[in-house]
């Protein structure tokens, strides 16, 4: 009954442990007959699962306890107030700044009752080691112990003169009370940390002796029993146990570990050995003693029931007990106020059961007493339980009546003295154990475990160099070296989440959560030689990891002429933003077009932009509108011609040679050590045929083209579709294509300028309009927040790793943006709010093709580029265009094939809304064009939503879509047709 009350006072204190062990994860199986999968072989098993039966510990979310994992100070801290009822919520004291939240209230409450000090005034470490002597300090602090505390004794242990002083009292004390051993050998080791399954079993010690253990204490200090004290001797080991101590720290109860809490006390020793002689006869057998019985004067009435035998291993006889401070009593009178029941391990197995014996133990004031010989024979006992299976000396008489493994035998003892009369009882309950298995083989697996806890995000991930790392253990918790591993052995991944393929490959990359996010998972383990199938839970955290480059290209328009051109002020201005932005180490491209060059008022500007040449390492670029819609082709040759030559004229005044315009010597002229800086390097143009193409490559050099609108040759009707996203050598008929080999490389590398909205409404039915920049004359807001929604998509887009470059371009109005106040205001609002945390690089558009020629060559072979991208949800004045927010697209190319995906919020599957063969021969020729033809030069094969909305694919080309979805790493369900 008092046992029963105690139990539910202690639980009203014991809610909320569940924060304490929740921590990082690893996976083990799950064994059935225990409360945690991994404690089947801890010396401390049983405690483990008595205390988390009341709720004093827990384990892990994968069901393991982690037995031998040290234990942190906070920790301790907070089982040690629980399971000792004591608890503190109170904000105004003032406590340790490193202290865990879920521990704060345990950890103030031992504070206030100076339990603990902490390391410092303001560190509790609470993230440290707990260590052996200071867990023995903070429970004597708890039983009495202060530093006011005389030093009472000094403990037994072979290494006592490791304890440091101010925890010699404490461990002496926690000794005498039988709380903490030592190891085999004796030695404490008082520095050593303490694992989970060490604090456990102590706590459950603790936890055991109740109340009485600080009246046992107290008078253990008043007592003054100090160096001279009586230590027991260390029990010797049980017979079906090793000799050697499973856990060198803190050793297990020489009792059953399951017994119920006794009315008044803790499992104490073992009783004395038996002595060889037989005590003299009894009306009831008599406990034996070490030393021979004093014959009593009269004779006693002969008693079949044999003396008690210890169940343990008898001390050796010849060994004497270690005298104590007082002089042995020899007279016929002792005095005892407690007996414990002594119950060895009742395993379910017959053989064991005829040498199966229930003992007890004699208690004064908390210390263990012999019977002495005079009194032997005046101590009567009777056994009895409530299932009939032992018999009144406590052997098993009707083994029949044994429960099955896990059953209860509610237990008795009565225990009269003769002189001074009195009679001691015992209760507890014996719980039967199932048949111990034999050891395992080493290499049998028992647990696995991931040997690493975190994952990269997706921006950051290579999938092609990341595995899913395994660690196995055997039954003993040790790794199972890779070499003894069963060749049959077998790893299934299950993922909910979609990101692991059943092998634990990459199988979604883009499904990678946000940085701090956990991926959960199971893993199924399987060995048909071993036996084995399980399936443990793990999980993986998402950190940041280091990012693949970025580059801007950045196109700047200078136009126009006297009045209407574009300004110096306006050219400081916009590179004065940038720079504000992203640092002065950027390099710029100034595209300027045949009217600004040609007129010699534009010197200052030219003059300006020389300087940042000089300073920076700006680029000169050939700006050119719809050049073929404007000029046959020998026109637009003369209007390149005096482009260089008005350029070289104002800009390099003392290179001017006049009547050279169209000769070979203007440009000669320019490339030189001194002036080949100053040379135009790229055209930016709204369309670029491959006539233009070609001809500023012979006469200029010239091999970097930025388009404007790159995917759509829309002069006039004539249209095509080509790369926006991927920078390429174009094909040398057709520079909207990628060139498949030598023979067709126009060696010119393409690129679209327009990459802020790829999509936008391109793939919208009803849309024609498909770009969305900060330039954009059809957008009427001031803000940038859609352009930005854009840019960060590129920013973090998921596949980076596996592009050969990552990139935005645009191409930039400014005097324009200086005419049209919300583009001026949308372009300022873009740079200054563009994400402070991404690196990106400002280069022109020949540094960008230099960057892409250096990483894939003089071909395309190994060129790719994928970008996952959700719609703005934005819509232009002009043409309905449209960005839907509730679409995704997937786009993905490299030199043979793009390939988009479209899904729609809330859809199964995801849609293929184009496919594009680049191999496809042949290549669509693109004529230069004259104003008002109407010719077809557009590239479609397959499905494309614009072009040919309702194309099958065919079985091939359905086979190169899932063969590069698989490169990418994405295996989401696709609708095919």
């Amino acid at each position: 009954m008092r046992c029963e009350k105690k139990l539910k006072r202690i639980r009203q204190y014991m809610t909320g442990l569940l924060a304490v062990w929740l921590f990082c994860i690893h996976t083990v199986p799950v064994f059935a007959d225990r409360a945690f999968n991994d404690i089947e072989h801890s010396y401390a098993a049983d405690a483990i699962e008595a205390m988390a039966a009341q709720g004093y510990v827990t384990g892990y979310q994968d069901g393991s306890f982690r037995p031998v994992q040290f234990i942190s100070r906070q920790e301790w801290a907070t089982i040690f107030a629980k399971t000792l009822k004591r608890t503190l919520n109170d904000k105004d004291v003032i406590t340790f700044r490193d202290v865990s939240p879920w521990a704060l209230p345990y950890v103030q409450i031992l504070q206030k009752e100076n339990i603990t000090k902490g390391i410092s005034d303001q560190l509790f470490g609470a993230k440290q080691n707990m260590t052996r002597q200071d867990m023995a300090v903070w429970y004597a602090r708890y039983l009495g112990v202060s530093e006011d505390t005389r030093s009472a004794g000094i403990s037994s242990f072979v290494d006592q003169f490791d304890i440091s002083d101010y925890a010699q009292t404490s461990v002496w004390l926690m000794e005498r009370l039988e709380l903490i051993e030592g190891d085999t050998n004796h030695y404490f080791y008082p520095k050593k940390f303490v694992t989970r399954q060490d604090a456990t079993l102590v706590a459950y010690r603790v936890w055991l002796g109740g109340d009485d253990l600080r009246e046992r204490a107290k008078r253990l200090l008043e007592s003054g029993n100090g160096a001279g004290t009586t230590n027991q001797l260390p029990s010797l080991p049980e017979p079906d146990k090793p000799a050697v101590d499973l856990s060198p720290e803190i050793r297990p109860q020489p009792v059953n570990p399951e017994i119920e809490e006794p009315e008044r006390h803790s499992s104490k020793p073992k009783p004395p050995a038996p002595d060889p002689e037989p005590p003299a006869p009894d009306p009831k057998p008599p406990v034996p003693d070490p030393k021979p019985p004093v014959p009593d004067p009269k004779p006693p009435v002969p008693d079949p029931k044999p003396p008690v035998p210890d169940p343990k291993p008898p001390i050796p006889g010849p060994k004497p007990p270690v005298p104590g401070p007082k002089p042995p009593d020899h007279s016929s009178d002792f005095v005892v106020d407690e007996v414990v029941i002594k119950a060895p391990e009742l395993i379910n197995q017959p053989e064991t059961y005829p040498s199966y014996q229930l003992s007890f133990q004699l208690y004064k004031e908390g210390q263990p007493v012999s019977i002495p010989a005079a009194s032997v024979t005046s101590v009567t006992y009777t056994f009895s339980d409530a299932l009939g299976v032992f018999d009144e000396q406590g052997k098993i008489a009707h083994a029949e009546n044994i429960p099955a493994a896990d059953g209860m035998i509610p237990v008795e003892l009565e225990v009269t003295i003769a002189k001074p009369y009195r009679v001691l009882k015992a209760q507890t309950k014996l719980i039967v154990k199932e048949k111990t298995p034999p050891p395992e083989a080493p290499n049998v697996i028992r647990s696995v475990y991931l040997a690493t806890y975190t994952i990269s995000q997706a921006t950051n991930l290579d999938p092609a160099a990341w595995s899913m790392p395994y660690v196995f253990h055997n039954a003993k918790g040790e790794v199972i070296p890779p070499g003894s591993l069963p060749s049959d052995l077998k790893l299934r991944i299950e993922d909910s989440s979609e990101i692991f393929d059943e092998n634990g490959r990459i199988a979604n990359l883009h499904l990678i959560p946000a940085v701090n996010s956990v991926i959960p998972f199971k893993i199924e383990v399987e060995s048909p030689s071993q036996g084995i199938h399980f399936i443990s839970d793990a999980e993986l955290t998402v950190v940041p990891g280091e990012r693949k480059k970025q580059y801007f290209a950045v196109s700047i328009m200078l136009q126009g002429k006297g009045g209407s051109a574009t300004t110096v002020d306006q050219i400081k201005q916009a590179r004065q933003l940038l720079m504000d932005h992203f640092g002065p180490n950027l390099k710029v491209t100034w595209a300027m077009e045949n009217p600004f060059v040609f007129e010699d008022t534009n010197r200052p500007q030219l003059k300006q932009v020389l300087a940042y040449v000089d300073q920076y390492g700006d680029e000169i670029g050939i700006l050119d509108g719809y050049a073929n819609n404007l000029y046959e082709f020998p026109e637009w040759n003369l209007k390149m011609d005096e482009w260089l030559y008005m350029y070289r004229y104002n800009a390099l005044n003392e290179l001017h040679q006049g009547g050279t315009m169209g000769s070979p010597s203007v440009f000669e002229s320019m490339d030189t050590d001194q002036y080949r800086k100053y040379l135009p390097k790229s055209l930016t143009s709204f369309t670029v045929n491959p006539e233009q193409a070609q001809w500023l490559k012979d006469h200029y050099k010239i091999t970097s083209a930025m388009g404007w609108s790159a995917t759509q040759y829309n002069a006039n009707n004539m249209y095509g579709e080509g790369s926006p996203l991927m920078p390429y050598w174009s094909n040398k008929d057709n520079p909207i294509v990628p060139a498949q080999g030598l023979t067709d490389n126009s060696g010119i590398v393409f690129m679209n300028s327009v990459t802020i909205d790829p999509i936008g409404s391109r793939y919208t039915e009803g849309s024609s309009r498909w770009t969305l920049h900060p330039g954009d004359p059809y957008v009427n807001e001031t803000d940038a927040a859609p352009q930005l929604y854009i840019a960060q998509q590129y920013l973090d887009n998921p596949y980076q790793r596996l592009n050969t470059v990552n990139y935005m371009s645009i191409i930039l109005d400014i005097n324009s943006f200086a005419q049209k106040h919300n583009l001026s205001q949308i372009w300022d609002n873009f740079v200054n709010h563009f994400p402070a945390d991404r690196e990106v690089e400002i280069v022109g558009v020949d540094g960008l093709k230099q960057i892409y020629e250096s990483s894939v060559g003089s071909n395309n072979d190994h060129s790719e580029f994928s970008l996952m991208f959700r719609g703005s949800g934005f819509k232009t004045a002009m043409d309905s265009n449209n960005s839907p927010a509730n679409l995704r697209y997937l786009w993905t190319e490299n030199a043979s094939q793009r390939i988009i995906l479209s899904k729609e919020d809330g859809d199964a599957a995801w849609s293929i809304i184009d496919f594009t063969d680049y191999t496809r021969s042949p290549v669509p020729k693109m004529p230069y064009g004259k104003k008002n033809s109407k010719v077809d030069v557009s590239y479609v094969t397959g499905r494309n939503f614009k072009l040919n909305p309702t194309a099958p694919l065919t079985a091939d080309e359905i086979q190169r879509v899932k063969d590069r979805l698989k490169e990418i790493y994405f295996a989401e369900e696709v609708k095919y047709q």
